[in-house]
């Protein structure tokens, strides 16, 4: 009887694990069957806002789902982050990510998320290459020359950034290093301010996008120096780019993607990850992420991932070079 008992126990045990297998294959099989969420860490318009629109609308239409962006700004992206690292791993909630997500490990003193642990990487979204930008009342035309000139009066010079831990700031701040020179950073809460500022000549030096660029371009007001991109960029097709100029290790270019929560089942990543990669192969989404200042970029998966361990490393490096405080 206890013999029969037991079969009878195992029988049932293995008919209710096919059972659950069963469930599970069939939800990712079906997925998604309800509305996505993807968290972005800025707020709604942004151009991390404009990218992530563009990508989602086309994979939506794809599986004839619906996909929302929900705009969770603050602490520099760590809200939208902790959001996401707790939301239940099943793939309806992903994190739109680009610079924040490499350089917050560095700079916060007590971060309640990790790149690594909290999230798998399902691919890049675009690069949106930055240019060198300067007043045109500076008397420089070329990288070369703006260093020449810090070198000659080191601490005059200086250089604005929409705020602590984004490109523009750690990017000026490894570009100082290797050109071993001397320019006082300037914060500003985003750009509008400080886009004015370097027009006036208030500021001598930032990083801007194409898009922020080309206005004061066409108004006489700055100079390009340098496009800092992976080859001349299409946007300023005469401006050499800072690896052209000596300084490739300079070339950090800002990037944008999807991730999401460590325990999302792998068919599921493979699913989101196909959807992204068809949805960025196309001509229509090429096109509107170009004209909104980003230019597609293929990384899938562990390609992706290798990005963000790199970006980490690097970033990490930069914050002690550069004597930057964790908060």
């Amino acid at each position: 009887m206890r013999r029969f008992e037991r079969g009878l126990g195992v029988i049932v045990g293995s008919w209710l694990a096919a059972l659950a297998l069963c469930g599970a294959g069939s939800a990712q099989e079906s997925f998604p069957n309800r509305t996505v969420r993807v968290v972005n860490p800025y707020s709604a318009g942004s151009v991390a806002d404009v990218f992530g629109r563009i990508v989602t609308q086309n994979m939506a239409a794809q599986w004839n789902a619906s996909i929302i962006l929900e705009s969770k700004s603050g602490a520099n992206g760590s809200l939208a982050a902790e959001d996401v690292a707790r939301a239940a791993p099943d793939g309806y909630t992903w994190l739109l990510v680009t610079t924040f997500f490499t350089t917050s490990p560095s700079l916060n003193l007590v971060l309640r998320w990790d790149p690594l642990r909290d999230f798998v990487p399902v691919g890049q979204i675009c690069q949106a290459p930055n240019f060198f930008i300067v007043p045109t009342s500076l008397p420089v035309k070329n990288v070369a020359e703006y260093v020449a000139l810090a070198k000659a009066k080191p601490g005059t010079l200086n250089y604005g950034h929409p705020g602590k831990g984004s490109t523009g700031h750690l990017g000026f701040e490894l570009f100082k290093r290797l050109g071993g020179i001397d320019v006082t950073p300037i914060g500003y809460r985003g750009y509008p301010q400080m886009v004015a500022d370097i027009a006036s000549g208030l500021i001598t030096s930032t990083f801007l996008s194409a898009n922020q660029a080309l206005a004061q371009v066409q108004t006489g007001t700055i100079r390009i120096i340098a496009a800092i991109s992976d080859g001349r960029s299409k946007y300023f097709p005469d401006v050499p780019t800072m690896a052209e100029q000596g300084y490739a290790e300079a070339q950090v270019t800002p990037w944008f993607g999807i991730v999401v929560p460590t325990g999302t089942p792998q068919p599921i990543v493979n699913r989101i990850s196909q959807a992204l990669e068809i949805a960025i192969a196309n001509p229509k989404v090429r096109e509107k992420l170009d004209l909104a200042g980003c230019a597609a970029k293929s990384a899938p998966l562990g390609e992706f991932a290798d990005i963000i361990k790199s970006d980490i490393a690097l970033w990490a490096k930069v914050v002690k070079d550069a004597g930057i405080p964790a908060d």
